[in-house]
């Protein structure tokens, strides 16, 4: 049972909201989240993607674009919760209108930037609408398929983060060796706009959190629970910034991968993150603690077996898949401790995870490309990541990972 609004006050101009809105199948809700999670997957993923080309066509180096993949991150990391917080009276349906558009705009700047250092600000510039869009989606889908139901609505959405690993990344890398990375990032431009239109159609009018001042709405950031969650994630999730940013040169510099094969491999990745996202959706509605554990296990191995035999050829894909299979589980769980912990305003909670996931991603990515220009080759950042994934585990099995009842 959806507890959407069933239909707009009266008197609201019909160009803000369309028929298709007034009373939407909550499908129709999460199919416009799930388009606009797949430009994210796209322009995120893709980065890693297209590394080579950058390279090559900028004039640059491989920890010179870890650094703008870096800069995207920290773009979530600041947007998201300042977003959130600065435009909590704002509807959800224009918020997340208005952030949709602003991608799209990011989304066109960094296939004109002229260069490296114009590319890193206009990544940071890109990463900023990311966490309030889909931290916004993540709660109206939630509302859309019933409270008890919010971690499959979660993997719901991050099918389309998903999509864009199994097949957008791999399509991107391809493409950026066929074509270019620039005409790559025009083509996520397009899918940002088929999701902007997707969420102006269904996109009901929800209320933004009214009568709250600026000072307020940051009261809610407060508490030794948000925080160590906060830090659990940030931890867990370095394995991903620091492994993802840089496989594409660890299959094709130090596996010796043809790019064909680098195309597969991205492709199995993704499919590996499509299972974990459906896993960890059911074992998320089991307990968020459980999800966690699980996956935090799962981030472990995988980064040690990957860390200890990633230079052996095939092998190393199947470490890889494992890893996207065990962050997805370990992602929904996060995404939903963090809506539940914040209950007086589950958006910016769903915000904050993003904003935790990317502070992991300009950690991993940052201190990788500073292991990577010291020369200690592209399996370091797996160790540093594993490590990080120790880290979590000790804090989660603590006191700082506890099941809570969303409805109190």
């Amino acid at each position: 049972m959806t507890a959407l609004p069933p239909v707009a006050p009266s008197g609201a101009p019909r160009w803000r909201l369309p028929d298709s809105a007034r009373s939407p199948h909550p499908a129709a809700v999460l199919a416009g989240f799930v388009v606009a999670g797949l430009g994210i997957g796209l322009t995120q993923g893709g980065a890693s993607a297209v590394i080579q080309d950058q390279v090559r066509t900028l004039d640059t180096s491989v920890d010179m674009i870890g650094y703008t993949i870096m800069a995207y991150a920290l773009g979530v990391v600041i947007g998201a919760p300042l977003l959130m917080v600065g435009l909590a009276g704002w509807g959800r349906r224009r918020l997340l209108i208005t952030m949709s558009a602003a991608f799209v705009v990011t989304s066109a700047l960094t296939a004109l930037a002229p260069d490296v250092w114009s590319l890193l600000v206009i990544r940071f510039l890109a990463g900023l609408p990311h966490g309030a869009l889909l931290g916004t989606a993540a709660y109206v889908g939630m509302l859309a398929v019933g409270r008890e139901k919010r971690g499959s609505a979660i993997a719901t959405i991050m099918y389309g983060l998903t999509a864009a690993t199994v097949i957008g990344v791999p399509a991107m890398q391809w493409g950026s060796e066929t074509f270019g990375w620039r005409t790559m990032y025009w083509g996520v431009a397009v899918v940002g706009l088929a999701g902007l239109a997707l969420i102006w159609a269904y996109a009901p009018r929800v209320p933004g959190t009214k009568g709250t001042t600026f000072t307020g709405e940051l009261s809610t950031l407060r508490g030794r629970p948000l925080w160590m969650s906060f830090l659990i994630i940030v931890a867990g999730f370095a394995g991903l910034g620091a492994v993802q940013s840089y496989m594409v040169p660890l299959l094709e510099d130090t596996n010796g991968f043809s790019p064909t094969a680098v195309t597969v491999t991205l492709a199995l990745f993704g499919i590996g993150m499509t299972v974990g996202a459906t896993a960890g959706g059911w074992l998320t509605d089991k307990g968020t603690l459980l999800a966690a554990r699980v996956g935090l296990f799962g981030l472990a191995t995988s980064l040690l077996l990957l860390g200890l035999f990633g230079d052996t050829g095939w092998p190393t894909v199947v470490f890889l898949v494992a890893l996207g299979a065990f962050v997805q589980v370990f992602s929904q769980a996060s995404q939903t401790r963090l809506m539940d912990v914040i209950h007086a305003s589950p958006s910016l909670g769903a915000a904050l995870s993003h904003s935790a996931l990317n502070a992991a991603t300009v950690l991993g990515s940052g201190l990788g490309a500073v292991l990577i220009a010291l020369g200690l080759g592209y399996l370091a950042p797996a160790w540093l990541a594993f490590l990080g994934a120790v880290v979590a585990i000790v804090l989660v099995m603590g006191s700082g990972f506890r099941d809570v009842d969303p409805a109190r």
